[in-house]
């Protein structure tokens, strides 16, 4: 019940709070929170024990850092480092106060506590995934849905690019001209896009073994693939460049899946029919998507360019990264608070952020580096309490993970969208940050229901 409760949450994300909304963070945190509830449930019925781990594993090892950085980073709201001149303004000029720096600390409580508690939703949704009663068909179905959804928003988004209608459907009136989806900034659609792929590529190999050999023509297969292939064009078309760069391989290697069994059992005609197929269709998407992919290109060597001459007015995101070190360097230890980078930032904004004639830098609102900004914000312990137990699950549970094509094309997506953060503001989403982990953790418990029909067996 709570995986079809969660794929629809994030289906819902994608369509009405792909842009960043307060009340899809607020709302958000409440929905998800609600997955800590079975998994409590579960845990004292079992006295700590879950999927062969003990109390000291899940107490220790999980809970007790995420509830330590919860209430820790919650009770810096009660300790403000700057006061806003302007308080309804998010780019109003601050006034330092005296706090205590051995606490965590924030420059705008209302907007901490919007960011934290909807992370702290985030965190419940793995706990239950990975320890709830799932069947692997269940896990299928869900994934299809998934895939069906994110194909149609694909269709809807690339029409809607090329004829330069705003309204999504038809229907819906977007904030911009043209997007994807509902989606506020077209590279995260391609993020979502990324990860919808992974599951198709998943689903094709698994639905594909099942019908080769039934002797008739494998329509799910090709319908999956088709979709797979329409996620992978919405991506260049949606003009994002990191999650291009990321995705390029996965298709490689998904493409060369595909055409293996075809090698294998008709070695000749059929293979020489599906290459031809192949350069065809890749010519025709290539010249939909043209306009675009040279868009990209020209703007990707303006800022090598700029980057060369050290000119980062031209490519801000370089003096970003430069900004945003000397802000952990300034607080190391607990951070500037969940959220507060577009506060603090002009303090330490260089030259580049301000504009002609202009007393105060242009504010930005995200450092463009999802690691580094956690790092800002969160600084060294509190990034020890959020991601040390995400290491400790991944590394406390991969013996009875086992190895199959559904998580491995998943994972691999995962992967992607996670090396894409590193240059981009890829968990700023409501709907990537609640699609990666679901994505994660269905991939995982796959992999653990895989395992144990093995060991029955």
């Amino acid at each position: 019940m709570f995986l079809l409760y969660n794929t629809l949450l994030f289906l819902g994300f994608a369509l009405f709070g792909g842009g960043r909304y307060d009340w899809a963070y607020s709302w958000g945190a409440v929905l998800l929170g609600l997955n800590a509830l079975p998994f409590l449930y579960r845990l004292l019925r079992q006295r700590g024990h879950l999927l062969g781990r003990g109390p000291v594993f899940w107490l220790l090892g999980v809970l007790f850092p995420w509830c330590a950085f919860g209430a820790l980073f919650y009770v810096g709201l009660d300790n403000p480092s700057h006061e806003l001149l302007y308080p309804r303004n998010l780019f109003s000029p601050l006034i330092p106060l005296e706090f205590d720096p051995t606490l965590p600390s924030t420059p705008h409580a209302a907007r901490s506590r919007l960011f934290l508690l909807f992370l702290l939703g985030l965190l419940c949704l793995p706990l239950n995934l990975l320890t709830a009663p799932i069947r692997r068909a269940h896990l299928r179905r869900c994934l299809g849905l998934i895939v069906i959804a994110a194909g149609m928003l694909a269709i809807s988004g690339a029409v809607m690019k090329l004829t330069g209608n705003p309204k999504l459907l038809g229907l819906i009136e977007l904030r911009e001209p043209i997007a994807f989806g509902s989606f506020f900034y077209k590279n995260h659609w391609a993020y979502f896009a990324l990860l919808a792929a992974g599951c198709g590529m998943g689903l094709y190999h698994s639905v594909f073994n099942r019908e080769r050999h039934s002797g008739h023509f494998p329509e799910k297969s090709v319908g999956l693939a088709l979709l797979v292939l329409i996620l992978l064009i919405s991506i260049p078309l949606a003009e994002a460049r990191a999650a291009s760069l990321v995705a390029a391989p996965l298709a490689l290697a998904f493409l060369i899946s595909v055409l293996r069994p075809l090698r294998q059992r008709r070695p000749r005609a059929a293979l020489l029919l599906g290459i031809l197929a192949l350069v065809a269709a890749s010519c025709g998407l290539y010249q939909i998507a043209k306009p675009q992919l040279e868009r990209s290109i020209q703007r990707s060597e303006r800022q090598i360019e700029a980057t060369e001459h050290e000119d980062y007015r031209r490519v801000k995101r370089i003096a970003l990264y430069r900004d945003s070190w000397q802000m952990h360097q300034a607080r190391p230890i607990w951070g500037w608070g969940v959220g507060s980078f577009i506060h603090i930032h002009p303090i330490y904004a260089g030259q580049e952020f301000y504009a002609k004639s202009t007393e105060f830098p242009v504010a930005y609102e995200f450092t463009h580096s999802d690691p580094l900004q956690r790092l800002v914000e969160y600084g060294i312990a509190g990034c020890i309490l959020l991601f040390g137990p995400c290491i400790i699950l991944a590394l406390g549970l991969r013996k009875r993970v086992a190895s199959n094509r559904i998580s491995l094309w998943m994972l691999g997506a995962c992967l992607g969208v996670l090396l894409a953060s590193c240059i981009d503001m890829t968990f700023t989403a409501p709907a990537i940050a609640t699609g990666f982990l679901l994505c994660a953790s269905a991939a995982a418990r796959y992999g653990i229901e895989t395992r144990r029909l093995k060991t029955k067996h």
